[in-house]
Protein backbone atom coordinates (compact mmCIF):
# COMPACT_ATOMS: atom_id res chain seq x y z
CA UNK A 1 0.00 0.00 0.00
CA UNK A 2 2.84 2.34 0.93
CA UNK A 3 4.67 1.62 -2.33
CA UNK A 4 1.49 2.24 -4.36
CA UNK A 5 0.91 5.61 -2.66
CA UNK A 6 4.50 6.63 -3.29
CA UNK A 7 4.20 5.63 -6.94
CA UNK A 8 1.03 7.74 -7.33
CA UNK A 9 2.81 10.71 -5.76
CA UNK A 10 5.71 10.27 -8.18
CA UNK A 11 3.37 10.22 -11.21
CA UNK A 12 1.61 13.35 -9.95
CA UNK A 13 4.98 15.04 -9.55
CA UNK A 14 5.84 14.24 -13.15
CA UNK A 15 2.51 15.61 -14.36
CA UNK A 16 3.05 18.89 -12.53
CA UNK A 17 6.35 19.66 -14.28
CA UNK A 18 5.87 23.10 -15.76
CA UNK A 19 7.41 22.37 -19.15
CA UNK A 20 5.31 19.73 -20.93
CA UNK A 21 5.68 18.38 -24.43
CA UNK A 22 2.54 20.24 -25.48
CA UNK A 23 3.85 23.51 -24.03
CA UNK A 24 7.15 23.20 -25.93
CA UNK A 25 5.59 22.04 -29.24
CA UNK A 26 7.90 19.04 -29.42
CA UNK A 27 6.22 16.00 -31.00
CA UNK A 28 5.66 12.93 -28.83
CA UNK A 29 5.72 10.52 -31.79
CA UNK A 30 7.80 10.24 -34.97
CA UNK A 31 6.30 8.22 -37.82
CA UNK A 32 7.96 6.40 -40.69
CA UNK A 33 9.33 8.74 -43.37
CA UNK A 34 10.46 11.52 -40.99
CA UNK A 35 13.74 13.33 -41.74
CA UNK A 36 15.60 16.22 -40.09
CA UNK A 37 18.96 17.99 -40.07
CA UNK A 38 20.45 20.25 -37.40
CA UNK A 39 20.05 23.99 -37.85
CA UNK A 40 22.90 26.38 -38.51
CA UNK A 41 22.55 27.78 -35.00
CA UNK A 42 24.75 27.15 -31.98
CA UNK A 43 22.17 25.56 -29.69
CA UNK A 44 23.55 22.93 -27.34
CA UNK A 45 20.58 20.67 -28.01
CA UNK A 46 17.89 20.55 -30.69
CA UNK A 47 14.96 18.28 -29.73
CA UNK A 48 13.16 16.06 -32.23
CA UNK A 49 10.95 14.11 -29.82
CA UNK A 50 9.76 14.39 -26.21
CA UNK A 51 7.94 12.18 -23.73
CA UNK A 52 4.38 13.16 -22.81
CA UNK A 53 5.50 14.95 -19.64
CA UNK A 54 8.21 16.98 -21.39
CA UNK A 55 10.84 15.87 -18.86
CA UNK A 56 12.92 13.95 -21.42
CA UNK A 57 13.71 14.78 -25.04
CA UNK A 58 15.51 13.05 -27.92
CA UNK A 59 17.42 14.99 -30.57
CA UNK A 60 20.71 16.46 -31.81
CA UNK A 61 23.30 17.05 -29.06
CA UNK A 62 26.12 19.49 -29.85
CA UNK A 63 29.52 17.93 -29.05
CA UNK A 64 32.42 20.36 -28.97
CA UNK A 65 32.27 23.15 -31.51
CA UNK A 66 31.32 21.27 -34.67
CA UNK A 67 30.21 17.69 -33.94
CA UNK A 68 26.96 16.05 -32.87
CA UNK A 69 25.41 12.85 -31.60
CA UNK A 70 21.85 11.62 -31.18
CA UNK A 71 21.03 11.84 -27.49
CA UNK A 72 18.33 11.81 -24.83
CA UNK A 73 18.50 14.55 -22.23
CA UNK A 74 16.73 15.38 -18.98
CA UNK A 75 15.30 18.75 -20.03
CA UNK A 76 15.05 20.51 -16.65
CA UNK A 77 18.78 20.00 -16.07
CA UNK A 78 20.00 19.41 -19.67
CA UNK A 79 21.78 16.32 -18.31
CA UNK A 80 22.32 13.68 -20.99
CA UNK A 81 21.17 10.18 -20.02
CA UNK A 82 21.78 8.33 -23.33
CA UNK A 83 23.84 8.75 -26.49
CA UNK A 84 23.55 6.71 -29.66
CA UNK A 85 27.01 6.88 -31.15
CA UNK A 86 29.59 8.57 -28.90
CA UNK A 87 32.65 7.11 -30.65
CA UNK A 88 31.90 8.13 -34.26
CA UNK A 89 30.47 11.63 -34.28
CA UNK A 90 28.73 13.34 -37.19
CA UNK A 91 29.24 16.97 -38.21
CA UNK A 92 26.89 19.68 -37.01
CA UNK A 93 25.42 20.95 -40.29
CA UNK A 94 22.99 20.23 -43.10
CA UNK A 95 25.20 17.41 -44.41
CA UNK A 96 23.98 15.35 -41.45
CA UNK A 97 20.51 13.79 -41.54
CA UNK A 98 18.41 11.93 -39.01
CA UNK A 99 15.75 9.72 -40.59
CA UNK A 100 13.22 7.14 -39.47
CA UNK A 101 12.14 4.50 -41.99
CA UNK A 102 11.24 1.82 -39.47
CA UNK A 103 14.89 2.00 -38.44
CA UNK A 104 16.66 4.98 -36.82
CA UNK A 105 19.43 6.17 -39.16
CA UNK A 106 22.08 8.89 -38.84
CA UNK A 107 24.06 9.84 -41.96
CA UNK A 108 26.71 12.41 -42.80
CA UNK A 109 27.57 12.76 -46.48
CA UNK A 110 30.88 14.49 -45.73
CA UNK A 111 32.15 11.46 -43.79
CA UNK A 112 30.76 8.39 -45.57
CA UNK A 113 27.91 7.36 -47.84
CA UNK A 114 26.75 4.58 -45.54
CA UNK A 115 24.99 5.42 -42.26
CA UNK A 116 27.24 6.53 -39.41
CA UNK A 117 24.87 4.84 -37.00
CA UNK A 118 21.70 2.77 -37.22
CA UNK A 119 19.42 1.03 -34.73
CA UNK A 120 19.41 -1.98 -37.10
CA UNK A 121 15.85 -2.78 -36.14
CA UNK A 122 13.62 -2.58 -39.23
CA UNK A 123 9.89 -3.15 -39.38
CA UNK A 124 8.96 -0.28 -37.06
CA UNK A 125 6.09 2.13 -37.70
CA UNK A 126 6.66 4.88 -35.17
CA UNK A 127 9.15 6.12 -32.57
CA UNK A 128 8.22 7.28 -29.04
CA UNK A 129 9.94 8.27 -25.80
CA UNK A 130 8.66 6.98 -22.46
CA UNK A 131 8.53 9.07 -19.29
CA UNK A 132 11.56 7.20 -17.88
CA UNK A 133 13.71 8.19 -20.93
CA UNK A 134 13.43 4.89 -22.84
CA UNK A 135 13.39 5.49 -26.60
CA UNK A 136 11.38 2.76 -28.34
CA UNK A 137 10.44 1.70 -31.87
CA UNK A 138 6.91 0.29 -32.13
CA UNK A 139 5.25 -1.87 -34.75
CA UNK A 140 1.57 -1.47 -35.62
CA UNK A 141 -1.12 -2.62 -35.16
CA UNK A 142 -0.06 -4.42 -31.99
CA UNK A 143 1.97 -1.43 -30.76
CA UNK A 144 4.65 -3.88 -29.65
CA UNK A 145 8.17 -2.58 -28.98
CA UNK A 146 10.78 -4.05 -31.33
CA UNK A 147 13.78 -1.96 -30.21
CA UNK A 148 14.66 0.15 -27.14
CA UNK A 149 17.53 2.38 -26.10
CA UNK A 150 17.55 0.74 -22.64
CA UNK A 151 19.29 -2.27 -24.22
CA UNK A 152 22.21 -0.09 -25.40
CA UNK A 153 23.39 2.09 -22.49
CA UNK A 154 26.22 4.58 -22.83
CA UNK A 155 27.51 5.88 -19.48
CA UNK A 156 24.25 6.03 -17.50
CA UNK A 157 21.59 3.75 -16.07
CA UNK A 158 18.25 5.31 -15.11
CA UNK A 159 15.63 3.89 -12.81
CA UNK A 160 13.74 1.01 -14.37
CA UNK A 161 16.52 0.19 -16.85
CA UNK A 162 17.88 -3.37 -16.70
CA UNK A 163 21.63 -3.96 -16.91
CA UNK A 164 22.10 -7.65 -17.61
CA UNK A 165 24.96 -10.14 -17.60
CA UNK A 166 23.06 -12.01 -20.34
CA UNK A 167 23.94 -9.21 -22.81
CA UNK A 168 27.24 -7.67 -23.91
CA UNK A 169 26.22 -4.20 -22.70
CA UNK A 170 28.49 -2.18 -20.44
CA UNK A 171 28.74 1.41 -19.31
CA UNK A 172 31.69 3.23 -20.82
CA UNK A 173 33.18 6.73 -20.67
CA UNK A 174 33.43 8.85 -23.82
CA UNK A 175 37.20 8.29 -24.04
CA UNK A 176 36.73 4.48 -23.66
CA UNK A 177 39.10 4.57 -20.72
CA UNK A 178 36.74 3.16 -18.08
CA UNK A 179 33.94 0.59 -18.13
CA UNK A 180 31.35 -0.80 -15.74
CA UNK A 181 30.56 -4.43 -16.46
CA UNK A 182 28.16 -6.92 -15.00
CA UNK A 183 29.06 -10.59 -14.85
CA UNK A 184 27.56 -13.59 -13.19
CA UNK A 185 27.37 -12.61 -9.50
CA UNK A 186 29.31 -9.30 -9.71
CA UNK A 187 29.53 -5.68 -10.84
CA UNK A 188 33.02 -4.31 -11.55
CA UNK A 189 34.86 -1.19 -12.73
CA UNK A 190 37.80 -1.49 -15.13
CA UNK A 191 40.46 0.79 -16.57
CA UNK A 192 41.15 -0.17 -20.17
CA UNK A 193 44.54 -0.17 -21.95
CA UNK A 194 45.39 -0.87 -25.58
CA UNK A 195 45.14 -4.51 -26.52
CA UNK A 196 43.48 -6.75 -23.97
CA UNK A 197 45.00 -5.27 -20.82
CA UNK A 198 42.71 -4.01 -18.08
CA UNK A 199 42.83 -3.00 -14.44
CA UNK A 200 39.97 -4.03 -12.14
CA UNK A 201 39.87 -1.42 -9.36
CA UNK A 202 36.38 -1.90 -7.86
CA UNK A 203 34.12 -4.92 -7.51
CA UNK A 204 30.83 -5.69 -5.81
CA UNK A 205 30.06 -9.38 -5.43
CA UNK A 206 26.46 -10.43 -4.93
CA UNK A 207 27.06 -12.90 -2.09
CA UNK A 208 23.80 -14.79 -2.49
CA UNK A 209 24.05 -15.10 -6.27
CA UNK A 210 24.22 -18.49 -7.96
CA UNK A 211 27.43 -18.62 -9.98
CA UNK A 212 25.61 -20.42 -12.80
CA UNK A 213 22.71 -17.99 -13.26
CA UNK A 214 22.67 -14.63 -15.09
CA UNK A 215 21.76 -11.56 -13.09
CA UNK A 216 20.63 -8.04 -13.90
CA UNK A 217 20.96 -4.78 -11.98
CA UNK A 218 18.28 -2.09 -11.88
CA UNK A 219 18.15 1.35 -10.27
CA UNK A 220 15.13 1.48 -7.99
CA UNK A 221 13.22 4.74 -7.33
CA UNK A 222 13.37 3.93 -3.59
CA UNK A 223 17.11 4.58 -3.60
CA UNK A 224 19.13 1.44 -4.29
CA UNK A 225 20.64 -0.63 -7.08
CA UNK A 226 18.83 -3.94 -6.98
CA UNK A 227 20.34 -7.18 -8.28
CA UNK A 228 18.00 -9.92 -9.52
CA UNK A 229 18.04 -13.21 -11.44
CA UNK A 230 17.29 -12.84 -15.16
CA UNK A 231 15.36 -16.11 -15.26
CA UNK A 232 12.72 -15.36 -12.65
CA UNK A 233 13.32 -11.81 -11.37
CA UNK A 234 13.96 -13.02 -7.84
CA UNK A 235 15.89 -10.71 -5.57
CA UNK A 236 19.62 -11.46 -5.05
CA UNK A 237 21.26 -8.39 -3.51
CA UNK A 238 21.20 -4.62 -3.42
CA UNK A 239 23.58 -1.68 -3.15
CA UNK A 240 21.83 0.99 -1.03
CA UNK A 241 22.19 4.71 -1.77
CA UNK A 242 22.01 7.47 0.82
CA UNK A 243 18.42 7.98 -0.39
CA UNK A 244 17.44 4.40 0.56
CA UNK A 245 14.24 4.09 2.60
CA UNK A 246 13.60 7.82 2.46
CA UNK A 247 10.63 7.56 0.12
CA UNK A 248 10.36 8.66 -3.51
CA UNK A 249 12.70 11.63 -3.45
CA UNK A 250 13.00 12.00 -7.22
CA UNK A 251 14.21 10.43 -10.44
CA UNK A 252 17.45 8.43 -9.88
CA UNK A 253 20.33 7.76 -12.23
CA UNK A 254 23.67 5.93 -11.97
CA UNK A 255 26.52 7.37 -14.05
CA UNK A 256 30.09 6.34 -14.83
CA UNK A 257 31.95 9.63 -14.95
CA UNK A 258 35.19 10.59 -16.68
CA UNK A 259 37.30 10.10 -13.52
CA UNK A 260 36.40 6.40 -13.54
CA UNK A 261 34.10 6.51 -10.51
CA UNK A 262 30.47 5.44 -10.37
CA UNK A 263 27.97 7.93 -8.92
CA UNK A 264 24.24 7.81 -8.13
CA UNK A 265 22.07 10.91 -7.80
CA UNK A 266 18.42 11.95 -7.84
CA UNK A 267 16.61 15.01 -9.18
CA UNK A 268 14.89 17.06 -6.46
CA UNK A 269 13.14 19.36 -8.97
CA UNK A 270 15.98 21.84 -8.69
CA UNK A 271 19.32 20.01 -8.83
CA UNK A 272 20.89 16.55 -8.91
CA UNK A 273 21.66 15.37 -5.37
CA UNK A 274 24.55 12.90 -5.01
CA UNK A 275 23.61 9.82 -2.95
CA UNK A 276 26.25 7.20 -3.81
CA UNK A 277 29.93 6.90 -4.77
CA UNK A 278 31.39 3.48 -5.58
CA UNK A 279 35.03 4.23 -4.70
CA UNK A 280 34.80 6.44 -1.63
CA UNK A 281 38.58 6.95 -1.29
CA UNK A 282 39.74 9.30 -4.10
CA UNK A 283 43.22 7.75 -3.97
CA UNK A 284 41.60 4.46 -4.96
CA UNK A 285 41.00 5.73 -8.49
CA UNK A 286 43.81 4.46 -10.75
CA UNK A 287 44.45 7.74 -12.56
CA UNK A 288 43.99 10.14 -9.65
CA UNK A 289 47.67 11.15 -9.75
CA UNK A 290 48.50 9.67 -13.15
CA UNK A 291 50.90 6.90 -14.08
CA UNK A 292 53.67 6.31 -11.51
CA UNK A 293 51.97 8.86 -9.24
CA UNK A 294 51.62 8.71 -5.45
CA UNK A 295 48.35 9.89 -3.90
CA UNK A 296 48.15 10.95 -0.26
CA UNK A 297 44.93 9.84 1.51
CA UNK A 298 43.16 12.82 3.01
CA UNK A 299 44.96 15.14 0.56
CA UNK A 300 44.19 13.58 -2.86
CA UNK A 301 45.09 16.77 -4.72
CA UNK A 302 48.66 16.62 -3.37
CA UNK A 303 50.39 14.20 -5.71
CA UNK A 304 54.01 13.13 -5.83
CA UNK A 305 55.77 10.73 -8.19
CA UNK A 306 57.45 7.36 -8.00
CA UNK A 307 59.64 8.75 -10.76
CA UNK A 308 59.55 12.13 -12.45
CA UNK A 309 59.04 12.61 -16.15
CA UNK A 310 59.59 15.61 -18.36
CA UNK A 311 56.23 17.07 -17.24
CA UNK A 312 55.18 15.78 -13.83
CA UNK A 313 55.00 12.00 -13.49
CA UNK A 314 55.36 9.71 -16.49
CA UNK A 315 52.76 9.16 -19.19
CA UNK A 316 50.70 5.98 -19.01
CA UNK A 317 52.26 3.11 -20.93
CA UNK A 318 50.73 0.01 -22.52
CA UNK A 319 51.69 -3.46 -23.67
CA UNK A 320 54.12 -5.73 -21.82
CA UNK A 321 57.75 -6.91 -21.85
CA UNK A 322 57.22 -9.96 -24.07
CA UNK A 323 58.64 -10.61 -27.55
CA UNK A 324 59.26 -7.52 -29.67
CA UNK A 325 58.12 -5.25 -26.86
CA UNK A 326 61.04 -6.35 -24.67
CA UNK A 327 63.25 -3.27 -24.87
CA UNK A 328 64.57 -3.84 -21.37
CA UNK A 329 63.43 -2.19 -18.17
CA UNK A 330 64.57 -0.41 -15.06
CA UNK A 331 63.28 -1.00 -11.53
CA UNK A 332 61.86 1.45 -9.02
CA UNK A 333 61.60 0.28 -5.41
CA UNK A 334 59.43 2.17 -2.94
CA UNK A 335 58.35 1.28 0.59
CA UNK A 336 55.10 2.44 2.16
CA UNK A 337 52.86 2.44 -0.93
CA UNK A 338 49.82 0.33 -1.80
CA UNK A 339 46.49 0.45 -3.68
CA UNK A 340 42.89 0.32 -2.42
CA UNK A 341 42.04 -2.83 -4.36
CA UNK A 342 44.60 -5.44 -3.23
CA UNK A 343 41.68 -7.70 -2.27
CA UNK A 344 40.77 -8.20 -5.95
CA UNK A 345 44.31 -8.35 -7.36
CA UNK A 346 46.11 -11.52 -8.43
CA UNK A 347 47.82 -12.73 -5.24
CA UNK A 348 50.56 -15.31 -4.79
CA UNK A 349 52.21 -16.49 -1.54
CA UNK A 350 55.77 -15.23 -0.99
CA UNK A 351 57.98 -15.71 2.05
CA UNK A 352 60.14 -12.69 1.27
CA UNK A 353 60.30 -9.47 -0.70
CA UNK A 354 63.03 -10.97 -2.87
CA UNK A 355 60.80 -13.93 -3.77
CA UNK A 356 57.98 -11.52 -4.70
CA UNK A 357 60.29 -9.41 -6.84
CA UNK A 358 61.64 -12.47 -8.67
CA UNK A 359 58.09 -13.60 -9.49
CA UNK A 360 57.45 -10.30 -11.25
CA UNK A 361 60.94 -9.96 -12.74
CA UNK A 362 60.65 -13.34 -14.47
CA UNK A 363 57.18 -12.63 -15.92
CA UNK A 364 57.09 -10.59 -19.11
CA UNK A 365 53.45 -9.56 -18.45
CA UNK A 366 54.13 -8.25 -14.94
CA UNK A 367 54.63 -4.50 -14.52
CA UNK A 368 55.04 -4.44 -10.76
CA UNK A 369 54.24 -6.01 -7.42
CA UNK A 370 53.32 -5.06 -3.86
CA UNK A 371 54.64 -7.17 -1.02
CA UNK A 372 53.10 -7.52 2.43
CA UNK A 373 55.46 -9.11 4.93
CA UNK A 374 52.65 -9.47 7.48
CA UNK A 375 50.46 -11.45 5.07
CA UNK A 376 53.39 -13.08 3.26
CA UNK A 377 51.59 -12.16 0.06
CA UNK A 378 52.70 -10.77 -3.30
CA UNK A 379 50.13 -8.71 -5.22
CA UNK A 380 50.83 -8.78 -8.95
CA UNK A 381 50.27 -5.78 -11.22
CA UNK A 382 49.78 -7.22 -14.72
CA UNK A 383 49.00 -3.79 -16.16
CA UNK A 384 50.98 -0.56 -16.72
CA UNK A 385 51.66 1.16 -13.40
CA UNK A 386 49.07 3.74 -12.39
CA UNK A 387 48.48 5.72 -9.16
CA UNK A 388 49.50 4.15 -5.87
CA UNK A 389 48.77 5.60 -2.45
CA UNK A 390 50.94 6.32 0.56
CA UNK A 391 50.35 3.73 3.29
CA UNK A 392 53.01 3.82 6.00
CA UNK A 393 55.45 0.91 5.91
CA UNK A 394 53.19 -2.15 5.67
CA UNK A 395 53.75 -2.64 1.93
CA UNK A 396 56.84 -2.55 -0.28
CA UNK A 397 56.57 -1.81 -3.98
CA UNK A 398 58.53 -3.09 -6.97
CA UNK A 399 57.79 -1.32 -10.26
CA UNK A 400 59.14 -1.80 -13.78
CA UNK A 401 59.87 1.10 -16.09
CA UNK A 402 60.62 0.75 -19.80
CA UNK A 403 64.22 1.58 -20.69
CA UNK A 404 63.07 4.24 -23.17
CA UNK A 405 60.89 6.00 -20.55
CA UNK A 406 62.18 9.38 -19.37
CA UNK A 407 63.02 9.24 -15.68
CA UNK A 408 66.00 9.93 -13.38
CA UNK A 409 68.56 7.13 -13.44
CA UNK A 410 69.37 7.75 -9.79
CA UNK A 411 66.07 6.18 -8.81
CA UNK A 412 66.59 2.98 -10.76
CA UNK A 413 68.60 -0.22 -10.97
CA UNK A 414 69.22 -1.41 -14.49
CA UNK A 415 67.85 -4.81 -15.54
CA UNK A 416 67.48 -6.53 -18.88
CA UNK A 417 64.48 -8.81 -18.96
CA UNK A 418 66.00 -11.86 -20.69
CA UNK A 419 65.94 -15.46 -19.52
CA UNK A 420 69.04 -16.23 -17.42
CA UNK A 421 70.34 -12.66 -17.64
CA UNK A 422 71.69 -12.83 -14.09
CA UNK A 423 73.72 -15.97 -14.91
CA UNK A 424 75.16 -14.29 -18.01
CA UNK A 425 76.20 -11.26 -15.98
CA UNK A 426 77.83 -13.51 -13.36
CA UNK A 427 79.88 -15.36 -16.00
CA UNK A 428 81.04 -12.08 -17.52
CA UNK A 429 82.08 -10.75 -14.12
CA UNK A 430 83.99 -13.95 -13.23
CA UNK A 431 85.77 -13.97 -16.62
CA UNK A 432 86.73 -10.32 -16.25
CA UNK A 433 88.13 -10.82 -12.75
CA UNK A 434 90.03 -13.96 -13.81
CA UNK A 435 91.58 -12.17 -16.79
CA UNK A 436 92.54 -9.20 -14.63
CA UNK A 437 94.16 -11.53 -12.08
CA UNK A 438 96.19 -13.34 -14.73
CA UNK A 439 97.34 -10.05 -16.23
CA UNK A 440 98.43 -8.80 -12.81
CA UNK A 441 100.36 -12.02 -12.10
CA UNK A 442 102.06 -11.88 -15.48
CA UNK A 443 103.11 -8.28 -14.89
CA UNK A 444 104.53 -9.15 -11.49
CA UNK A 445 106.47 -12.14 -12.90
CA UNK A 446 108.10 -9.99 -15.59
CA UNK A 447 109.02 -7.28 -13.06
CA UNK A 448 110.53 -9.83 -10.67
CA UNK A 449 112.61 -11.45 -13.39
CA UNK A 450 113.94 -8.06 -14.49
CA UNK A 451 114.93 -7.18 -10.97
CA UNK A 452 116.87 -10.43 -10.50
CA UNK A 453 118.93 -9.77 -13.63
CA UNK A 454 120.40 -6.46 -12.28
CA UNK A 455 123.76 -6.26 -10.28
CA UNK A 456 123.41 -6.36 -6.52
CA UNK A 457 124.58 -3.26 -4.74
CA UNK A 458 125.31 -3.45 -1.05
CA UNK A 459 124.21 -0.49 0.90
CA UNK A 460 126.73 1.39 3.03
CA UNK A 461 129.95 0.37 1.05
CA UNK A 462 131.53 1.55 -2.13
CA UNK A 463 132.06 -0.86 -4.94
CA UNK A 464 135.49 -2.51 -5.07
CA UNK A 465 138.02 -0.92 -7.46
CA UNK A 466 139.41 -3.37 -9.98
CA UNK A 467 143.31 -3.22 -10.25
CA UNK A 468 144.53 -1.51 -13.34
CA UNK A 469 147.04 -3.67 -15.18
CA UNK A 470 150.48 -2.15 -15.70
CA UNK A 471 151.52 -1.56 -19.24
CA UNK A 472 153.98 -4.00 -20.78
CA UNK A 473 157.57 -2.77 -20.42
CA UNK A 474 160.23 -3.08 -23.14
CA UNK A 475 163.04 -5.16 -21.60
CA UNK A 476 165.52 -2.76 -23.15
CA UNK A 477 163.97 0.20 -21.46
CA UNK A 478 165.38 1.31 -18.19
Amino acid sequence: MRTTSLFVCYILALLTVQRTAADSNIPTRIIKGFKASPSRGSAQFEPLLADITGVFAFGFLHIGSAKLDLAIIHQPSTQQVWRANPFNLANWGNSTTFSFNGNIVLTDETIQSNPIWSSKSGGGDYLALSNNSNLQIYASPSDSSIWQSFDYPFDTLVQGQKFSSASTASLVTADKRYTLRIGIAYLALFMEFSGSQELNYWKHTAIKANALKDIYAQVDPLGFLGIYYVSDGNYVDRIPFDSFERGLLGFHRLTLQSDGNLYASYWNNDTWVSVYTAQTEPCGLPSKCGAYGICIPGSPTQCTCLVNGTDGCLQSDSGDFCGNQNTGFSVIRKSGVTVEYTDIMETIPAESLDECEKSCEQSCVCWGALYSDAAKSCYIMDYPIQTVEKSGTSYKGYFKLRSNAQGPVAHKEKHRHKPGHRAVIAVVVIFTLTFAGMAAYGGYWWWDKKQNSLPIIQLGSAPKQQPVPEPNKDPDTK
